[in-house]
């Protein structure tokens, strides 16, 4: 099943621009370096796809290859930008009181 994944993915440009507007948002939260450690949160790789998987399971996926318009500058996506910062910090705030990783 991976080859048949990878194939759609790179030859049909097969992906969900929801995670890809998340990820994105999410990059830029832990870019704020001060504000993270103030807040205590853990920038390890299994926190951040805890906090990637707690907000993207809230929201509405929107699939497309490459034969659908792939606008991520439509109004859904504009609103969802503004509540993101929410979402992630509200995330970030669950795994720090149970992560899953050690140390």
């Amino acid at each position: 099943m991976s080859e048949f994944r990878d194939i759609l993915y790179t030859h049909a440009g097969f992906e969900n621009l929801t995670e890809n507007v998340v990820l994105k948002e999410l990059e830029e939260y832990i870019q704020d370096t001060e504000n993270m450690e103030r807040r205590g949160f853990c920038k390890c790789w299994i926190c951040l796809a805890d906090v990637a998987a707690i907000v993207l399971n809230q929201l509405k996926p929107c699939y497309c290859s490459n034969f659908i318009d792939k606008d991520e500058n439509n109004e859904y996506f504009t609103n969802l930008r503004i509540k993101l910062k929410e979402m992630i910090q509200k995330a970030f705030e669950t795994v720090k009181k149970n992560p899953h990783h050690c140390g």
